[in-house]
C-alpha cells in the first residue's frame, strides 16, 4: 500500500488538514447528529444553494457527504496508514466561491495511525485477514459514522433517508472505475474492488434501510462532451433542477426520456 496522498484527498474528497478560508459556517461535524443543529446548517447552506426547500437542501448535502465516502474508501484500500475520519474529528466548514456554496472537512487531529488491516502477503490466511479487516472497517464507518449523520440531516430537512443514501451509489461506482485506470498496485486495485463489492452487498440494516440502495444496474449513455465515449447515467436524480431558482435536469439524470436526452445531447454538443 502507499502513503496517504493529501492532495488527492483535498481535490476529490475536500478533506484537509487545514481550515478553509473565510467560512460562513463552521461547526463540529458531529453536531449534525442533532436535528436542530443540522437544521441550522441546512438553513445557512440554503441561503446560497437557493433550493426550493430544506428537504431538497438535505438531499443535495449528500454531494458533500460523498467526500467522506471517497475518503474512507481511498484510505481503506490504497493507504498503509489511517486518518481519523470520524464525525468527532472533523470540522465542517462552508465557503462560497463564485456564488456557489461548498463544504470542506477539516481534520482536527491529523496524525496518521496504524492501518487496521495487516499487510497481505501471498499466503491465503494473510490475504483473508487483510480483506476481513478492511470489510469490517467499512461496515463500521457506514453504520457508526454515516448513518447518524444522514439521519440527523434527513430529520432536520424532512427528507427521505433512502433518497439520501441513493445519492452515493454513482460516486461509489465512479471510484471503482477510476481505480482501474489509476497507476496503483494490483493489490490496491483489488482492495478498491473488494470494498465496493462489500458495501453494495452489506445488509441494509447497517444503513437503516430495508434495501441496500448502493447497488444499481449501471446504464451507459453517449457522452456529449467526448464524442465516441460513454458516460454513466446517475442511479437517482440529484435534484439539481430544484436549486438556484430552478435548473434543467442533468444530462445524466434518470428522469430524462430518451427523446429529452437526445435533445440535451445535441444542445451540449453544439455548444462545444
Amino acid at each position: 500500500m502507499s502513503a496517504i496522498n493529501y492532495t488527492w484527498l483535498e481535490q476529490y474528497a475536500r478533506i484537509s488538514t487545514k481550515p478553509a478560508l473565510n467560512p460562513i459556517y463552521d461547526k463540529h461535524l458531529a453536531s449534525l447528529r442533532d436535528a436542530e443543529q443540522a437544521r441550522d446548517m441546512l438553513t445557512a447552506y440554503n441561503e446560497h444553494l437557493r433550493a426550493d426547500s430544506l428537504q431538497t437542501a438535505a438531499v443535495y448535502f449528500m454531494h458533500s457527504v460523498r467526500g467522506l465516502l471517497l475518503g474512507i474508501h481511498y484510505i481503506n484500500a490504497m493507504c498503509d496508514s489511517l486518518l481519523d475520519l470520524s464525525l468527532d474529528n472533523i470540522q465542517l466548514q462552508l465557503i462560497v466561491k463564485d456564488g456557489y456554496p461548498a463544504f470542506h472537512f477539516q481534520l482536527l487531529d491529523d496524525a496518521e495511525k496504524p492501518h487496521p488491516a495487516p499487510p497481505a502477503n501471498d499466503e491465503p490466511n494473510s490475504v483473508l485477514a487483510s480483506t476481513s479487516a478492511r470489510k469490517a472497517m467499512l461496515t463500521a464507518y457506514y453504520g457508526e459514522q454515516l448513518l447518524p449523520l444522514i439521519e440527523g440531516v434527513a430529520l432536520a430537512g424532512g427528507a427521505n433517508t433512502g433518497q439520501m443514501w441513493a445519492q452515493l451509489a454513482s460516486i461509489l461506482r465512479w471510484f471503482k472505475t477510476l481505480a482501474v485506470q489509476m497507476e496503483i498496485t494490483d493489490q490496491e486495485r483489488e482492495a478498491v474492488i473488494q470494498g465496493y463489492e462489500h458495501v453494495i452487498t452489506m445488509p441494509p440494516e447497517v444503513m437503516g434501510l430495508r434495501k441496500n440502495l448502493l447497488k444499481f444496474k449501471p446504464v451507459e449513455i453517449d457522452s456529449p462532451y467526448q464524442p465516441g465515449e460513454k458516460v454513466l447515467m446517475k442511479s437517482t436524480c440529484c435534484l439539481y433542477y430544484k436549486v438556484d431558482g430552478g435548473q434543467d435536469y442533468c444530462y445524466t439524470c434518470p428522469k430524462l426520456s430518451k427523446a429529452e436526452r437526445q435533445t440535451r445531447y445535441e444542445a451540449i454538443a453544439a455548444s462545444r
